[in-house]
């Protein structure tokens, strides 16, 4: 991370909002407990606690709310969403800048197509149906095979796996499973983002998709023909079986499984280790083995 000041006064202009106090130069973001000199910081919501920690520790800023804020005197900013803040100010102004480039071992196949300001990590393999938009970041180890398609901005962290064919199989005369044959394809619209060993299976007919600004936590799997629409969280360990739908806005928290071929309305929240075994109505949330709707 940078060792090179940072005004409070930048910020506060970055964020369009009053500084109010005379801060001290800022060198690093932290978090609120482990917080001190040459600190920024960002408070949630007001608590006498979350107060006197930042009292006693003195951060050269706060980024908090104006309930937070009546009762501080260190340096800070008012935002009405300070965590959001936090995020953005970190990073415009501490993220570390990424490599960018072909690692010599990656494995590009020559019908690949790769746009502007790819970074290709080291021993990832890029097979020839492979469509890659400009400004990705692809880490290392991860595996893109069959039709594979990524908008602009996406990243995909290392050990991942798109493209495989899914696991569709029907029994012959002879009870044997015998695999249906996976010719569709993997669309990655813009700004996804894909955690580290999750695997994307490619769609049986037609595509798997992931809409645009959809982010997936690492050690996930996303079944054949799955559709996870525009800004949909899912966490890690979950697993969503082929041919369900889910809506926008929706968050999939960790280690809950959704049936096949589901339809999981917009604003969605499935609950810690749900098991979805039925179609969920927009802005619901379900919880429980099997899931079921809370009282709101």
């Amino acid at each position: 991370m940078t060792a090179r000041s940072i005004a409070a006064a930048a910020i506060a202009e970055f964020l369009g909002r009053p500084l109010r106090g005379t801060p001290s130069p800022i060198f690093r973001p932290s978090q609120l407990d482990l917080c001190g000199p040459g600190d920024i910081v960002w408070i949630r919501s007001f608590t006498p606690e979350r107060v006197a920690l930042v009292e006693t520790r003195r951060p050269a800023l706060v980024i908090c709310d104006a309930g937070t804020a009546d009762r501080l005197t260190v340096p800070h900013v008012v935002c009405d969403r300070p965590r959001l803040a936090f995020i953005r100010v970190t990073a415009a102004f501490f993220a570390e800048d990424e490599p960018i480039g072909i690692h010599p071992t990656a494995l590009i196949d020559a019908g690949a197509t790769l746009g502007e300001d790819v970074s290709v990590g080291a021993y990832t393999r890029i097979g020839a149906g492979v469509r890659i938009g400009a400004g990705c970041r692809i880490a290392s180890g991860v595996s893109l095979e069959g039709q594979v398609r990524l908008g602009r901005r996406c990243r995909i962290k290392a050990n991942s796996v798109i493209g495989a064919p899914g696991f569709g199989f029907e029994r012959d005369e002879q009870g044997v499973p015998i695999h249906f044959p996976h010719l569709g394809d993997v669309v990655l619209e813009d700004d996804v983002w894909l955690g580290a060993c999750t695997t994307i299976e490619r769609a049986a007919l037609g595509t798997t998709r992931l809409c645009q600004g959809v982010k997936v936590d690492d050690l996930v799997q996303i079944g054949h023909n799955v559709v996870l629409g525009r800004n949909t969280l899912v966490m890690s360990n979950a697993v969503i079986c082929g041919g369900t739908v889910v809506g926008e806005r929706c968050w999939i928290a960790p280690n809950s499984v959704i049936k096949e071929k589901l339809r999981i309305g917009d604003d969605v929240t499935v609950a810690l280790g749900a098991v979805v075994l039925k179609n969920v109505e927009p802005g619901q949330v379900v919880a429980g083995v099997p899931a079921k709707p809370l009282a709101r």
